[in-house]
């Protein structure tokens, strides 16, 4: 697909499909992680106190879900933002988002050995190299669009807003090899180190004034 070759309306159209598309693997994500959470038998528990036993022990399973659920509810809040900057999309585009999409879709995947495997060291690391992808292909994508050679971006864009969004893209990653080293010291704070990437996130809203990325619907 050519750019040239495509008429306004045309290249509008495989925009609009396209963000259509993310919303639905988002979507999909984020109702398979729920879905894939077992609910053992517990018919036989007849008191309070064998209940608190038994939802306690249940709190890892829920946990794997909740860190994995909020992690991609991030990625789809700056995947909003950055796609809000695209005006038009071409094939080479279309082929970065499909790989960041899919490296969305294998977190249910890895999230559900995580919840059947909490202390497992290896699972995690997966889980991380993982969120590298997810984050490397969000970079690529954005990188790509911002290129003057392919002209992607909306014209209000700027040169410092792009470079601020890719460096923000850069942060999860980041905290995925963290969490890659730390789980070998205790796998607990492989957890903690994902618990940073909302609250990295909601530091970066209140800290970092990006006007394009975060105004424009």
């Amino acid at each position: 697909m050519d750019k040239k070759e495509l008429s306004q309306d045309e290249l509008q159209e495989w925009r609009t499909r396209l963000r259509f598309l993310s919303d639905i693997i988002f979507a999909s994500a984020m109702t398979i992680m729920i879905l894939n959470i077992e609910i053992p038998a517990f018919g036989h528990i007849t008191d309070t106190k064998a209940l608190a036993v038994f939802l306690g022990k249940q709190l890892s399973s829920m946990g794997a879900f909740f860190i994995a659920f909020v992690v991609v509810a991030v990625y789809w809040m700056k995947h909003l933002e950055h796609f809000s900057a695209i005006k038009v999309v071409n094939q080479n585009f279309i082929w970065f988002q499909l790989l960041f999409l899919g490296s969305i879709m294998l977190i249910p995947f890895w999230n559900t050995y995580i919840s059947h495997f909490p202390e497992n060291e290896a699972i995690k690391v997966f889980m991380s190299a993982n969120m590298v992808l997810v984050g490397l292909f969000s970079y690529l994508s954005l990188n790509y669009a911002g290129n003057p050679a392919h002209r992607l971006l909306k014209e209000a864009v700027e040169a410092e807003e792009l470079k601020v969004a890719k460096r923000q893209i850069l942060t999860e990653p980041a905290i995925a090899i963290l969490a890659a080293g730390l789980v070998f010291l205790n796998p607990i704070l492989w957890d903690v180190a994902f618990i940073m990437v909302p609250l990295v996130f909601m530091a970066k809203k209140k800290l970092v004034h990006i006007k394009y990325f975060k105004k424009n619907p």
